[in-house]
């Protein structure tokens, strides 16, 4: 069975400021991982790098 890519969703870009403001929210307002996503409305499944 061969396995198509049509089906994978394209990984969401992020710019550099929004990357600043996930790593502000978890280390510099003691948030938890889990708290600065859901302040940002995004899911922790997302891959930030």
């Amino acid at each position: 069975m061969i396995m198509s890519n049509t089906n994978k969703q394209k990984k969401p870009d992020f710019t550099i400021e929004f990357k600043q403001l996930v790593a502000r929210l978890v280390n510099e307002k003691g948030n938890t991982h889990r708290q600065a996503a859901d302040n940002l409305g995004v899911s922790l499944r997302l891959n930030l790098h």
